[in-house]
């Protein structure tokens, strides 16, 4: 399969993945949950693999579109997919512009300030174009042009830096191979602690719009349950009210119009929700006529029994065995044109009086048109039939002779108000509608159908007096247009800072380690073109050395012939053996010359043989002795009982460093009488390190010598003479060291310190039985 193509399928697959992923585990379902991790997953392919991944977004659309449709029964707004869409190509686009020359140039993670640079755009800047589409997304499809959407920025915005800044860098370091500067065990250290974080900062916030959430609808359902109690307890006092009335009816023979009024004037004095109180006696036919004229001169009004025709109109009743008309009416005001109205003619839909008559309960009708001031507005007949005493005898549940029937009281129920101070005066923040649906049309009892758009719903259905009130919840906003706690902005804002902190100090910590890595290989580059250089140089100085060693012992050989035979003609005087010892004084430095040369240019190499030490000693005293009696010169040799008898190494160079320490000696403290110490300090594995300590105790040095003595430093030693510089190699040759003290006398000390091994016992046995062996053959 092309590469190209592989890319495609592996890009179409990841971002289906993230867009279905969002919108499941981000809380509450929404569209804009998978705008900002989409952008940032298509950023991060566009930016590594350009026209593929753009091919594959464009592609996967569609198919996500109808997933959505098909699977999880989602009608999905197709200009907020557009728009969310273009939003994604335009985002992924320019991330790819700000974060070009880092990525084209491969220099993003080479160091913390690049790093820095890049991640505030690849992250919060790139991210804006998400946030700001969310806007617009969140609109279109909770169709709401009110409220604050600042969260929706923040979320959106939040989603789409986490997401980038987790999941660009990994791809860029899989795909350029950022990490082969760095170890194995660094580079899983970083990728698994990046995962690990996402993972971690992915439950985090799942957690808290878990908990927001859970919040949220226990706040619906503590509202849902409020409302409920509300409306059944202004019910009942409805009800208690209505029972009071029917009380002072049954407890009477008559009830005048002043007691009813003053009695209803008691109760419509409290803040109740009902219009009027009403009194409709039972009337026979042939009580009629003289019911119509006391009634006209009491009420002062022309009162007739009328009923209710189609089109809402009175008219005068019809001839029947029984009427039921209004008689008291409280308050009259803007209720006079019902006066008269016989209620056992409304219609049955509305209210049955038979089944009043037949119950010993209130009984509800379905909600009425009422003039409300200059509208209408629906209200509820509540009546209950009152009976007249039977001395003692029980009422049957028939209906029963007229007589029997006292009347009717209704309260009429208009719940607008009381329902719109409870909406004003609380910090309600659901919508609600109350319906009646005892027929199979429904009748609007309070409110305006609610929205359903990314809210929570509930109903709950309410058995109101032989009725079914069904009240519809919603939330007013959806939780995007939501007012937000603290606790939700802190948790949104420090989650967001604190995972862009941790996921910048990781990336930071494989950024200094790159840093500390470019340096090292640049010491270690200029380390080699300075070795390669001092070696260059080095080679020309010995070259230089040897032609010039080579140069000054052809005329040295000449003065020695000359001196030679001066020697055979007898001529021995002080001038010839002052040109003998100058000459071996030249001869002898040459030799020095040439050592230190091999030994700057690593040509000279230490052995490890086992030796007589503690003869090696008394040779190399034999030898200094003898060439500084001549000169009145004295050496004192005092060697510690540690030392051991035998080591491993090169007697030959530890010869040179010491005729050498002993001509610098000399002439450092400028004195004839000197004392060598030998010393040794043991290291494990038969390790040891020597020391060779010259001081001196002479009265006649002077103080200028030895104020000259004390202003040196160790780094001076060197220069101070070519004898000093042999002894300063040598000794360095030999993992040693050479220093310049002062004793607690006041006297000076020069010392110098090589490594030797301390010859096993196995060598010593060997050594000896062969040196025997050699003494008996030359005997």
């Amino acid at each position: 399969m092309p590469l190209g193509l592989q890319r495609f399928f592996f890009a179409s697959s990841l971002y289906f993945t993230v867009c279905v992923s969002a919108l499941m585990v981000m809380s509450p379902f929404s569209l804009i949950n998978y705008v900002g991790p989409a952008a940032a997953v298509a950023s991060g392919l566009i930016i590594i693999w350009g026209a593929p991944a753009l091919f594959a977004v464009i592609v996967t659309t569609p198919i996500f579109v109808a997933f959505l449709n098909k699977y999880l029964l989602i009608d999905v707004h197709i200009a907020a997919t557009l728009i969310a869409t273009l939003a994604i190509i335009l985002q992924s686009f320019w991330a790819k512009q700000l974060v070009h020359k880092y990525v084209f140039y491969r220099k993003w993670l080479r160091s913390r300030r690049w790093l820095l640079q890049f991640f505030l755009r690849v992250g919060p800047l790139a991210s804006l174009v998400s946030a700001v589409s969310a806007l617009v997304i969140s609109v279109i499809d909770n169709q709401v042009m009110l409220g604050s959407f600042f969260y929706t920025f923040m979320s959106a915005w939040s989603s789409s830096m986490l997401v980038s800044v987790f999941f660009i860098p990994l791809v860029l370091l899989a795909q350029e191979q950022e990490l082969s500067q760095l170890s194995v065990s660094k580079r899983f250290f970083i990728v698994s602690a990046s995962v690990l974080a996402g993972l971690a900062v992915l439950l985090l916030l799942k957690t808290s719009q878990d908990e927001q959430q859970y919040q949220r609808l226990n706040r619906f359902l503590q509202e849902k349950q409020d409302i409920e109690r509300v409306i059944k307890q202004e019910v009942h006092d409805v009800i208690r009210q209505l029972n009071s009335l029917s009380a002072l009816f049954n407890a009477s023979e008559k009830v005048t119009r002043a007691e009813f009024e003053v009695f209803s004037e008691d109760i419509l004095g409290e803040n109740t929700s009902i219009r009027a109180l009403e009194w409709a006696p039972i009337i026979t036919d042939e009580q009629r006529t003289a019911f119509e004229l006391n009634a006209t001169k009491e009420l002062a009004f022309n009162y007739v029994i009328r009923e209710r025709a189609k089109g809402n109109k009175l008219y005068f009743a019809q001839k029947r065995e029984v009427y039921a008309p209004l008689y008291y009416i409280y308050p009259k005001e803007n209720n006079l044109e019902v006066l008269g109205l016989d209620v056992y003619s409304n219609p049955k839909q509305a209210l049955s009086m038979s089944q009043v008559a037949l119950s010993e309960h209130i009984v509800a009708s379905a909600p009425i048109a009422l003039a409300q001031e200059n509208f209408n507005a629906p209200g509820v007949l509540f009546t209950k039939a009152v009976y007249k005493k039977n001395n003692g005898e029980e009422k049957n549940n028939q209906f029963k002779e007229a007589q029997q029937l006292v009347g009717f009281v209704v309260a009429v129920v208009q719940f607008d108000k009381f329902l719109n101070r409870l909406v004003a005066g609380s910090d309600i923040s659901v919508n609600f509608q109350i319906e009646d649906i005892t027929d199979p049309s429904p009748h609007i009892i309070y409110g305006k159908s609610v929205s359903r758009l990314n809210r929570h719903v509930d109903t709950l259905t309410l058995p109101i007096y032989s009725r079914l009130w069904q009240i519809t919840l919603a939330e007013q906003q959806p939780w995007f247009v939501q007012d937000k706690s603290w606790q939700v902005w802190v948790m949104l804002i420090g989650g967001t800072l604190g995972a862009l902190t941790l996921q910048l100090l990781l990336l930071m910590m494989a950024a200094y380690s790159i840093e500390l890595t470019q340096q090292v290989n640049n010491k270690t580059r200029a380390v080699i073109l300075a070795k390669e250089k001092s070696e260059r140089e080095s080679l020309a100085k010995t070259h230089f050395l040897r032609t010039l060693n080579d140069e000054f012992r052809v005329p040295l050989q000449a003065i020695r012939v000359f001196i030679e035979q001066f020697k055979q003609k007898g001529i021995n005087n002080k001038q010839v053996v002052g040109i003998n010892h100058a000459s071996n004084n030249i001869s002898q430095l040459l030799d020095t010359m040439m050592d230190i040369s091999e030994i700057e240019s690593g040509k000279t190499i230490v052995k490890e043989e086992a030796f007589d030490f503690y003869g090696f000693l008394n040779r190399v005293e034999l030898m200094l002795k003898a060439n500084n009696i001549a000169q009145g010169k004295s050496i004192f040799l005092l060697i510690d009982k540690e030392v051991p008898h035998f080591i491993d190494s090169d007697e030959l160079r530890i010869q040179k460093l010491l005729i050498a320490f002993t001509e610098g000696a000399q002439a450092l403290f400028n004195t004839d009488s000197l004392r060598l110490s030998v010393k040794v300090h043991t290291h494990l594995h038969n390790r040891a390190t020597l020391f060779f300590i010259y001081s001196h105790q002479d009265e006649s040095t002077s103080h200028e010598s030895d104020d000259a003595v004390k202003a040196l430093v160790d780094e001076d030693l060197a220069s101070f003479s070519t004898a000093m510089t042999m002894v300063k190699e040598m000794s360095n040759l030999m993992q040693g060291s050479v220093r310049l003290g002062t004793l607690t006398s006041g006297g000076g000390m020069l010392s110098t310190s090589i490594k030797v091994t301390v010859t096993s016992q196995e060598k010593q046995d060997q050594h000896q039985a062969q040196y025997f062996d050699e003494f008996t053959h030359l005997d």
